[in-house]
């Protein structure tokens, strides 16, 4: 099987690239401490592809109503690889897709999928290893002389060594978008105060979130803490591509919490002003977040 193992001291990133890319295992170090967490719900191969590790969706997120779609100036007809109960398509078309290794070092890797669409960016995903923190790293390229949009984002399950119920929520994102019964965005992307939700720095409890939030800082971030750790995902300062979402889901096991940080709104190619991103003829962009663990 295609692996790639890179480590940085006591912390640790395994990926399996004949997976798409999911992590089996990430170990970060508590900073000025020896002690070691898994942070991240191992993917596992014997249950539900979408319930463990990391994975990509791209070139939508979530779900879309049709799989015919308006993308610049081309109608694009996509065959999706998984679609719901409702079927929508879900997820992209990436998500499990085989990856190849580009370049291995002490503490990077830098991976690309096996074959691209040629209706969307090629993309090249990189992975850097801190003590404390993995940041995700993805650059996309046009190499056609049309405009290409997309959509992207990842979903990590997160979790700490203490049950999710005691864990607490940080946050700085403001809003949430109320989804349809299809788990679509509503199509004038109202908003509403996520305190209507909860309220940061509580215990989640019984809480079971399955939401679209958003917010206006440059740097947003959503993360959970018990009495000695702050684990978060954070979008990087210096990412050319903005996330102004993030979809929260506490699975019903409640053994983590996906924290998926996104471009765009679900739904993307439907919904007006939902973030789609476009690139040029032969540009390229490049999106940036960190998963950190911190001390309180």
């Amino acid at each position: 099987m295609k692996k790639i193992t890179i480590q940085n001291k006591s912390s640790e990133l395994n990926i399996n690239l004949e997976k798409g890319g999911q992590i089996e295992k990430l170990l970060l170090t508590l900073p000025n401490s020896k002690k070691t967490i898994s942070v991240i719900k191992p993917f596992d191969e014997n249950e539900n592809f979408f319930l463990s590790g990391n994975f990509l969706m791209y070139p939508w997120v979530n779900r879309i109503e049709n799989t015919t779609i308006q993308s610049a100036e081309k109608k694009i007809t996509i065959s999706p690889i998984q679609q719901d109960s409702n079927n929508f398509a879900i997820h992209g078309l990436y998500f499990n897709q085989e990856r190849n290794k580009v370049a291995v070092t002490d503490h990077s890797a830098e991976i690309i999928p096996a074959t691209f669409n040629s209706f969307f960016p090629e993309f090249t995903e990189t992975y850097l290893l801190e003590e404390s923190s993995l940041t995700i790293k993805t650059t996309f390229y046009n190499p056609t002389s049309d405009i290409q949009e997309f959509a992207y984002g990842y979903h990590p399950y997160l979790r700490l060594d203490s049950k999710l119920e005691n864990c607490k929520i940080h946050t700085n994102l403001s809003h949430y978008i109320p989804l349809t019964n299809e788990l679509l965005p509503n199509s004038a992307l109202e908003k509403r105060n996520v305190s209507e939700l909860f309220l940061t720095d509580k215990p989640i409890g019984n809480l079971e979130l399955d939401h679209l939030l958003t917010g206006k800082e440059e740097e947003l971030y959503f993360g959970i803490s018990n009495e000695n750790y702050l684990l978060r995902v954070r979008i990087a300062a210096n990412s050319q591509l903005t996330f102004p979402y993030f979809q929260i889901y506490t699975p019903a096991d409640k053994k983590s919490i996906a924290i998926e940080p996104m471009t765009s709104t679900g739904n993307a190619f439907f919904i007006k002003d939902s973030g789609i991103c476009r690139l040029n003829p032969k540009e390229k962009k490049t999106g940036e977040f960190v998963i950190e663990l911190r001390a309180l």
